[in-house]
């Protein structure tokens, strides 16, 4: 028998006699089911009315359509039931960055606008337009769409991807015109807006809008409707309503974050983090002055301590540097993280607490502000940001939909 299912034959109560020498069905009461599914994998919990509330604090803020950024996964937060809920929200368009993530929201029955940011190949041009999914374009490869619109007899929908100074991809703003132009002129091709990357350097961002707006002008004057304009994501929705424009594109903000430190502590939109990380304890043990853990020894005993191994390691997306840095709530107290983190097991320092069980939930990123364990201080103390903490979640772990605010 596979442990999965010898968990969920034995239950919950018969595990913890298992494992802590007491009677089936004296779990303590805030021992909640063992492992998700009778498992004891790590697992995130989703809070769906944060998301909705995140949404409507940006919307209310910035008074123009927006289109929400669920490319990476939503951000770690999972991409169709984050995105379901952000259509049921009154988002105008959802902006993925890869093909297979526009039509996995079109399969799984999502109807509203969605943009695909990112680069496709030729071959996928068909799957774009027999999708609706509408597609950044910059180059010449434009005709692709034309010529597998016209096989279709349909028309592909696209957005202007213009390079104002990010200098990542985009046609260059004083070059773009004639393909514009170009653009323009296939007659299978609709072009629904234009847009640019700003660099979040305020200053410079002004002078990446001009760029933009003086363009949109020129092509205008040639008769060319572009459609939406489009270029703040969550730091520039925060610095001026002149980025703003007909759209925004909101991301991080979504979720419950802010793109910067002074904006994070400012928190204008009185924002809610929607996610939590969770896993269980697997393990414990008792280490005597020497003994040690991990490869190479990461961590060696000055003293008698107890030791709690946690099922959750690199390979699920917990950073490796909050080892010896950071905390965990187990039971609603904090123990320390040992600098032991390895690709499937964390270790905590317990001290002397003897109340700790095999099976007990252990989290690890929490959404309660002063917590200590929000995505932004986390981040802070392993010298990453809170978009790496949430995107470099393993997309393989369960998200699991429950109003936790």
């Amino acid at each position: 028998m596979i442990r999965r299912n010898f968990l969920k034959t034995i239950g919950t109560g018969s595990l913890t006699a298992l494992y802590s020498g007491k009677p089936k069905g004296t779990a303590p009461a805030n021992q909640v089911e063992i492992g998700r599914d009778g498992c004891m994998d790590p697992w995130v919990e989703i809070d769906p009315a944060s998301i909705g509330w995140n949404f409507l604090r940006v919307k209310r803020h910035v008074k123009v359509s927006v289109m929400a950024v669920v490319k990476a996964n939503a951000y770690g937060h999972g991409l169709v039931e984050v995105s379901k809920t952000l259509e049921k929200a009154g988002a105008d368009w959802l902006m993925v960055g890869k093909v297979n993530e526009g039509i996995s929201l079109r399969d799984a029955g999502i109807s509203c606008p969605i943009l695909n940011f990112g680069p496709w190949a030729r071959q996928e041009s068909a799957e774009l337009i027999g999708h609706n999914i509408s597609q950044c374009v910059y180059t010449r490869d434009a005709g692709f769409l034309q010529e597998a619109a016209s096989k279709l007899k349909k028309t592909a929908s696209v957005h202007l991807d213009i390079d104002t100074g990010m200098g990542r991809t985009g046609m260059p703003y004083d070059k773009a015109l004639p393909l514009i132009e170009k653009i323009a002129s296939l007659s299978r091709l609709r072009i629904g807006g234009i847009c640019t990357t700003l660099t979040e350097d305020t200053e410079f961002d002004r002078e990446q809008l001009r760029r933009l707006l003086e363009l949109c002008s020129s092509a205008k004057k040639r008769g060319i409707a572009l459609g939406l304009r489009h270029a703040s994501s969550s730091a520039g929705i925060l610095a001026s309503p002149e980025f703003s424009l007909d759209m925004v594109r909101p991301g991080i903000t979504l979720y419950g974050y802010y793109p910067n430190a002074r904006t994070q502590k400012e928190d204008t939109l009185s924002l809610k983090p929607a996610l939590k990380l969770k896993a269980r304890v697997v393990f414990i043990k008792d280490l005597a002055p020497g003994d040690s853990l991990s490869y190479l020894r990461a961590f060696k005993a000055l003293k008698k301590m107890r030791v709690a191994t946690v099922g959750i390691g690199y390979s699920d997306g917990y950073p490796p540097e909050l080892g010896g840095k950071g905390f965990a709530l187990i039971r609603d107290k904090r123990f320390s993280m040992l600098k032991a983190v390895t690709a499937n097991h964390a270790m905590v320092d317990l001290g002397d607490d003897r109340e700790v069980e095999i099976g007990d939930e252990v989290v690890l990123i929490d959404s309660t502000p002063g917590s200590g364990l929000t995505a932004d201080v986390l981040a802070e103390q392993c010298g990453l940001s809170d978009y790496r903490i949430l995107i470099g979640l393993n997309p393989l772990l369960p998200r699991v939909q429950r109003n936790i605010s």
